[in-house]
């Protein structure tokens, strides 16, 4: 929206245009007025000036008192406009009037010396004839006063001045009342609107939006309202979020806690009470209690992992280090697993340095968690591909596999806390944290970890900035 929209040049147009109005109306009621008051008090108090007034069909009994009074005259013309007759002084030397001459006598500017009334008549012999009254302007007005004028005149003119002063305060209201209507439709409305959005969003609607037509300023203010409360929705619903996940992740943390710990204690209250006598069995039962117990501290320590990723108080460290030869030995760590559970493993990485700024034991954890999981959820006979990409801004780390695949109602929450593979939530299945985790890693690392997976295929691609400068 252009400036030029903005409250100032608004107040200005308004306010030019409510002057210019007050100016058009004072302008209007005083001609009116002064028509009004000529009229009734100049024709009243000077009756016998006029050609009307002092007409006679014999024109040599003609009033002229008056007119010679303020050095005036008549003159008498004939259907020629000739000069046949005259009374009074005549002060100039016009013995015959063209029309044209006529007109200009009658233009009434300041360059014209004669104030003029004409009226046409029939003589006492029927024959058409022009009455001319002309009195010089400066006599007239330096002779002409409304002094002495009679109590019906005075009342006129009291009443055609409390009339028009009191059509001027009316119209004036009314004016003021429309240039009141326009402002507020224009500041007070917009303003009342966002009064009530900020009510609104302070008691917790955050679903409120503004919408109205206003100045610059006012639109940018709706604008950033708009965008305050989308935020403050978005805050909310990724809140309610959290908290439901947090409240999932305590059920379900206490669900995965459950089952080990009752395993452990039930087969420990056997040793104890020496239900247990075979060797064999014994030993069965005691690797069983410290295999719940790696469990339950793996699950423990993921946990903490996860807990620690997601607190803002959390500072991570980074340093520059060849990414390839990294994952190189990330890979050649994982190798002996995949060949125990008889897996094919490979991986592709670029033989040159691959510079990468970023915190080791993180990536690690990421990378692994991933390598994990293809472990984990595929049978034996599974390919399974590490490679590493290196791009001009950026680097790809790619772990696929062709094993079972991430069902499609998995897919879009993979990511989340406790979600598994398998669906079943069986306590052998792992915590269920391991993609959370390798996610929150990724994202401190300002990269992203995307899914891509159909039946038969999953592939999991990480990709890292090389400009990343890492979150202190």
């Amino acid at each position: 929206m252009s400036r030029r929209n903005s409250i100032f040049y608004a107040l200005t147009r308004s306010y030019v245009f409510f002057a210019f109005t007050i100016i058009l109306l004072d302008v209007f009621l005083f001609a009116l007025w002064q028509q009004r008051v000529d009229r009734k008090l100049f024709d009243a108090a000077v009756p016998m000036i006029r050609a009307s007034e002092v007409v006679r069909p014999d024109y040599r009994d003609i009033p002229s008192d008056t007119i010679e009074r303020f050095e005036g005259w008549v003159e008498i013309l004939d259907e020629q406009l000739r000069v046949v007759y005259v009374k009074g002084r005549k002060q100039d030397q016009t013995d015959q009037y063209t029309l044209p001459a006529m007109m200009d006598l009658f233009r009434d500017g300041e360059d014209t010396p004669y104030w003029v009334s004409m009226t046409p008549f029939r003589t006492v012999n029927g024959e058409a004839h022009y009455c001319l009254v002309k009195l010089p302007k400066s006599h007239l007005s330096q002779h002409f006063a409304v002094n002495n004028m009679t109590d019906r005149q005075v009342a006129d003119f009291m009443k055609w001045s409390i009339g028009m002063l009191a059509l001027f305060v009316l119209l004036l209201v009314l004016n003021v009342y429309g240039y009141s209507r326009w402002t507020a439709a224009k500041f007070t409305n917009p303003l009342s609107a966002i009064a009530a959005g900020i009510r609104s969003i302070g008691n917790g609607n955050y679903k409120k939006r503004l919408r109205y037509e206003a100045n610059y300023e006012l639109a940018v203010i709706q604008e950033h309202f708009n965008l305050m409360a989308d935020r403050l929705e978005k805050a909310e619903q990724e809140k309610q979020r959290l908290e439901e996940n947090k409240r999932r992740m305590l059920v379900d943390i206490s669900h995965d806690l459950k089952t080990p710990i009752t395993t452990i204690q039930g087969y420990a209250k056997a040793l104890q009470l020496g239900l247990i006598r075979d060797e064999a069995k014994m030993q069965r039962y005691l690797a069983l209690i410290h295999d719940k117990a790696e469990l339950v501290t793996e699950l423990i320590e993921e946990v903490f992992e996860l807990s620690k990723l997601e607190s803002p108080d959390y500072k991570m460290t980074t340093e520059e280090r060849d990414l390839a030869e990294f994952v190189r030995q990330l890979a050649a760590d994982f190798y002996d697993q995949f060949e125990e559970k008889g897996m094919v493993f490979n991986w592709k990485i670029p033989a040159h340095e691959v510079n990468l700024s970023f915190n080791p034991g993180l990536l690690y954890r990421a990378i692994s968690n991933l390598l994990s999981n293809a472990i984990k959820y595929n049978p034996g006979g599974t390919a399974v591909r590490l490679e590493l990409e290196d791009a001009s801004d950026h680097v790809e780390l790619v772990v696929w596999d062709n094993g079972v695949g991430i069902p499609a109602e998995l897919r879009e929450r993979v990511f989340e806390a406790f979600v598994r593979g398998d669906a079943s939530r069986k306590s052998d299945g792992g915590t269920g944290l391991g993609l959370t985790i390798a996610k929150k890693a990724i994202e401190w690392h300002e990269g992203e970890l995307t899914l891509e997976s159909s039946p038969g295929n999953t592939l999991f691609r990480v990709k890292l900035a090389k400009r990343f400068a890492g979150k202190m």
